[in-house]
């Protein structure tokens, strides 16, 4: 008689086991189906409010500027990758004070905008790539 109700016991005990982990997993993909569908609709209301500008086209041209004075000054031309002097200058002297005096600098260039702006910000982002790094 012992061994029927140990069978009962088992047969109870897997199924409320089995419900428990099917019920865990049910709400876990609930939770990221409702968190996903709220970033959408965040996301969209978000381009309801600023509507992506699209470039004037030109009009009619415009009357000739008069000449410039002589006695206006003359900016400073930006080099060939279109960074201001300053901001090279900048560069260099914040890598001068890390690396110290010897070091080279081989280049400074732009890089591209990302796609689409993030809803973290520079900040957050680097946060992100900080933290994530090793699982890259």
């Amino acid at each position: 008689m012992t061994n029927i109700a140990l069978l009962a016991l088992e047969a109870s005990d897997a199924t409320v086991v089995i419900t428990s982990v099917s019920l865990v997993f049910g709400m876990l993909v609930a939770l990221c189906l409702i968190i996903t569908l709220e970033g959408k609709i965040f996301d969209a209301m978000n381009a309801k409010k600023n509507p992506p500008k699209a470039p004037k086209a030109a009009s009619a041209p415009k009357a000739a500027a008069p000449a410039p004075k002589a006695e206006a000054p003359v900016q400073a031309a930006a080099p060939a990758g279109g960074i201001p002097g300053e901001i090279i200058a900048a560069i260099a002297a914040a890598v001068a004070s890390l690396e110290g005096e010897g070091a080279v600098i081989r280049g400074i260039r732009r890089i591209a905008a990302p796609a689409a702006k993030s809803r973290r910000g520079a900040w957050g982002d680097a946060g992100v790539r900080e933290h994530t790094t090793p699982f890259m």
